[in-house]
């Protein structure tokens, strides 16, 4: 307990209005608390895929970064499954576009 980050979902916008999802891990320590107003380092991982998907399965990658004052970022790009097909669509025809 303490050491432990919970994922979050979040939505943010990408090009030409559309929107991708992401699960983000906070800085978890009960040790430490951060100065008033300061931002963690963000760490920005984005899986293999092209149809895979990030998931909030427990990682211990992701946890050792957390619990050392780092937030993590795990990206679910356009043609990721998991957010219905025409998200997973994206993909045809703009392999290198929307999923960079």
């Amino acid at each position: 307990p303490g050491y432990l980050s919970v994922p979050t979902p979040i939505v943010f916008p990408t090009t030409g209005g559309r929107t991708a999802w992401a699960i983000f891990y906070p800085p978890t320590n009960k040790d430490f608390v951060a100065p008033f107003g300061s931002k963690p380092p963000l760490l920005v991982r984005v899986h293999g895929g092209p149809t895979h998907a990030a998931s909030t399965a427990y990682n211990l990658q992701i946890q050792y970064w957390t619990s050392r004052g780092f937030a993590v970022a795990d990206v679910n790009y356009g043609g990721s499954t998991g957010y219905g097909r025409e998200y997973r669509e994206r993909l045809k025809g703009n392999w290198g576009v929307v999923d960079v």
